[in-house]
């Protein structure tokens, strides 16, 4: 699985990849697009990189609608997009639907997110709180911000 951790304008992600019990390597579960927008993945990793690609091309095609996610009671597929403007629009197998709140998480890591920001947590230390406690949650923690850069910028990953 992953956790995904948003707060105060900035996502963060782990990075880590499994199949069953077994730890497969890295990958990026975010990505902002040109207007600042940006979308966070967890669960399958199939449904996650056909997230992030129909999320990078809506500008190409926003009629398009996206990845259908699987109504099954074991998935754990979901995706949200966090907008400029502080708006969040989550994507669960029950449909989509916008969140309020002064912070966010998902995926298996969630409750030590959840918990470590309730008690001033930034997003990048969420993330590692569920690093610490939760067995699904690992490799780097990747972060992005709202702004666009008018040059080629990588994203940040910090190791560990």
């Amino acid at each position: 699985m992953t956790t995904i951790a948003y707060r105060d304008g900035i996502l963060a992600a782990d990075t880590g990849v499994t199949a069953g019990r077994s730890r497969l390597g890295n990958v990026a579960k975010i990505a902002r697009r040109e207007d600042g927008a940006l979308a966070a993945v967890c669960g399958g990793a199939a449904f996650g990189f056909a997230f992030l690609t129909w999320f990078r091309d809506r500008s190409l095609s926003p009629a398009a609608p996206p990845p259908e996610l699987k109504e099954d009671k074991d998935s754990m597929d979901a995706a949200a997009i966090f907008y400029p403007d502080g708006s969040i629009e989550l994507f669960e197998p029950q449909g989509r639907f916008p969140v309020e709140a002064p912070y966010f998480a998902r995926g298996s890591g969630r409750p030590e997110a959840l918990g470590a920001m309730h008690h001033g947590a930034s997003a990048e230390e969420a993330i590692r709180a569920a690093m610490a406690h939760d067995d699904s949650t690992w490799g780097d923690v990747m972060l992005l911000t709202h702004e666009v850069a008018t040059e080629a910028v990588p994203l940040r990953v910090v190791k560990g």
